[in-house]
């Protein structure tokens, strides 16, 4: 994978809906590096909206704020 498509990976997961994240972060988790590297491009504030995305779509429902802090 190029640097290239690990910047839109990154990109994608920013504007993907809850569920759709789910389904990109499940398959960029399987491979560890890929994983960091997304991360890593990733900002706090978009690291926190795909916490908050990914809880959405594991509890299948609108969450606070607050509790995600313990997942970052």
């Amino acid at each position: 994978m190029t640097t290239n498509d690990i910047n839109v990976l990154a990109q994608t997961l920013t504007q993907a809906s809850p569920t759709e994240a789910a389904r990109i972060w499940t398959n960029v988790a399987g491979n560890r590096t890929l994983a960091i590297s997304v991360h890593n491009l990733l900002t706090h504030e978009q690291r926190l909206e795909l916490v908050e995305k990914l809880t959405r779509a594991e509890k299948g429902q609108k969450i606070k704020g607050n509790d995600i802090n313990h997942l970052i």
